[in-house]
């Protein structure tokens, strides 16, 4: 590669950043947030337990936690990581189309991108908490890589076919474990429950006792295999995910939304329609009030909370796409392209945050307060980030870790 060639290679400027991105981006922080807020509140294993403040809703004790756990649940949990996986796929067609037209290997750079991703994923994995979602991102990216050449149609094709795959794998599980469980004595079941219990009180113990090194050791030996365990499901949901953005780069939808409101105007349609009544539908099994064969139950509950989870993704999505077009809303909503320009940076201080405010190394708040107190949490968090990141970018052109990631890809290359 010539020298002339080196300086010309550039990742998007701030004048070529799409606004909506980065408003879309801002607003999924704010729900990845709240979603996160109730996940460090309880531990992995309370999860399992189905003690965890969002198993249960119905069960919280006061008022304002049962609706707090409601909302989120309902409208929160899946979806906005879901709607940052989509966003991942069309950033992966601006960034390989950016690098082919500098007429260098677009694989090569975003194959440096996807590893240094994967890498502050492991390490926030192990630093931070168990929550982690950039390796998951790092590790799909160099599967994406194999889809930049194909059609539309074939996209499409394999859209279908891996979230089809996803929804019947997680679902399939779900099953095989009320399955087994039927198959138990009542000893047995008891047996299983005080395993799970003892595994669950062990994790509440040493995340608000233990120290931060205890926190790390135990994240390592006891929640790294069952993280592993959840890609099988989450590699085809999320590659599916990203595929969508893919479809969206490759359509030419952010470049003439004006000219493809037709498309948008579609997607909201059948994304609310679809998922609202996928939601009501899990609604009504998860609370008993449509009965089925206790066997399908939660399998049934699983496979439409699923396809709520994507449609609802695209709904929020095309929902504030059209918003936007308003000139009122817009003025409203522009300030969130802030916290989309340092998403990264955003995502891994929230975390961090979190993980102060709930373990033990912290102020130990791990099943102290409720989740209506996490709600207050989310918006005072991310209040301040909104503003912090304004006033960044007002003297920086990106967040600290975006700048960190830039030089690591580039390097040797600016």
């Amino acid at each position: 590669m010539s020298d002339f060639e080196a300086k010309e290679i550039k990742p998007v400027s701030f004048k070529e950043r799409v606004e909506e991105i980065d408003i879309i981006r801002g607003f999924a922080l704010f729900g990845v947030l709240l979603v996160n807020m109730a996940m460090f509140n309880t531990t992995l294993f309370s999860k399992f337990a189905s003690a965890a403040p969002l198993s249960n809703p119905l069960q919280l004790q006061t008022f304002p936690d049962k609706l707090a756990a409601l909302f989120i649940q309902i409208l929160g949990e899946g979806k906005f990581y879901t709607i940052f996986s989509m966003l991942f796929g069309l950033g992966f067609y601006i960034f390989m189309e950016k690098a082919e037209e500098k007429e260098i290997s677009p694989n090569r750079l975003f194959m440096r991108r996807s590893f240094f991703l994967l890498l502050f994923g492991i390490l926030h994995f192990n630093l931070v908490w168990y929550g982690d979602i950039l390796h998951v991102y790092g590790l799909i990216g160099f599967l994406l890589m194999a889809f930049r050449k194909c059609s539309l149609k074939t996209i499409r094709i394999w859209i279908v076919i891996l979230l089809i795959l996803s929804t019947l794998l997680y679902s399939g599980f779900v099953f095989l474990n009320s399955l087994i469980e039927a198959s138990f004595t009542p000893e047995t079941l008891e047996a299983q429950y005080n395993v799970v219990n003892a595994l669950m009180k062990e994790s509440i113990e040493v995340y608000k006792n233990g120290s931060y090194i205890d926190i790390i050791r135990y994240r390592f030996y006891n929640e790294f295999s069952l993280v592993l365990m959840n890609l099988v499901v989450l590699i085809p949901k999320i590659l599916g995910m990203f595929l969508i953005g893919l479809y969206a780069g490759k359509k030419g939808i952010f470049k003439d939304i004006e000219g493809n409101l037709h498309i948008i105007e579609k997607v909201w349609r059948r994304g609310g329609i679809i998922g609202i009544l996928s939601t009501i539908a899990y609604i009504l099994l998860q609370w008993y009030i449509i009965s089925i064969n206790p066997l399908l139950r939660e399998a049934a509950v699983t496979i439409f909370k699923e396809i709520a989870t994507v449609f609802l993704s695209l709904f929020y999505a095309t929902s504030l796409l059209l918003l936007l077009r308003k000139p009122s809303f817009r003025n409203k909503l522009a300030p969130l392209r802030y916290m989309g320009q340092m998403a990264l940076t955003n995502y891994l201080v929230q975390c961090i945050s979190c993980s102060i405010l709930f373990y033990g190394y912290g102020l130990d708040l791990l099943n102290e307060v409720g989740l209506a107190t996490g709600v207050i949490f989310t918006i005072l968090i991310y209040g301040a980030q909104l503003i912090l990141s304004k006033k960044w970018l007002r003297r920086f052109r990106y967040g600290p870790f975006e700048w960190i990631w830039r030089k690591l890809t580039y390097k040797g290359l600016l």
